[in-house]
């Protein structure tokens, strides 16, 4: 009895705590994780190490006004098992040799792809190749920057696979607090004496 209230907890505060909501019909969220920084705002990092065998990982970044994807990838790399293991060439900007996580790494000379999406939560994730090096490339609210560890034959960036996992549907949150504080009532009343 207390892993299903455990559980039904855990959904509700996953889903009442700001996950980036993917398909919000059929409740699908996107998987993070590990969270870092403080702030107003939150972006996500997302990167694919599906080219060297391994799976697709996400991540999630709070931070204020004037925040770039580098401040993201450096928080997430002094904070969690996620390294970006980046090159400056000063005035030219900065370069992301590669990313390695726990067990896993991409391979350096397949180079990383680097795309954004800020998904709306209709089911589509709309991409677009990043347009500026990771120093300048500006974070958005609710914005993903995708990683993944290779190209296609002509040189275009490809997407990565976002992990996703299943939350309540924002309709069901009421009902879920409801079924908490019920079942909290309820074990209260049978533990006084009698």
């Amino acid at each position: 009895m207390i892993n299903r209230i455990t559980c039904m907890f855990l959904a509700c505060s996953t889903a009442a705590l700001g996950d980036l909501i993917i398909d919000e019909e059929n409740g699908i969220a996107l998987d993070v994780m590990a969270w870092t920084g403080e702030g107003d705002y939150t972006s996500f990092l997302v990167v694919d190490f599906e080219a060297t065998g391994g799976g697709s990982y996400a991540f999630g970044y709070l931070w204020d006004e004037g925040g770039t994807v580098l401040d993201m990838m450096d928080a997430l790399s002094s904070s969690t098992e996620l390294v970006a293991i980046t090159t400056s060439y000063g005035e030219w900007g900065t370069f992301l040799d590669n990313f390695t996580y726990g067990e896993e790494s991409g391979n350096p000379s397949n180079y990383w792809s680097h795309s954004l999406a800020s998904p709306d939560g209709s089911g589509t994730v709309e991409w677009t190749s990043a347009g500026g090096g990771v120093e300048v490339e500006l974070l958005t609210d609710g914005g993903i920057s995708g990683w993944y560890n290779g190209f296609t034959d002509d040189y275009q960036t490809i997407p990565p696979s976002l992990p996703q996992t299943s939350v309540p549907a924002p309709a069901a949150l009421p009902l879920c607090l409801v079924a908490l504080a019920t079942r909290s009532r309820s074990r209260k009343r049978t533990r006084l004496p009698s």
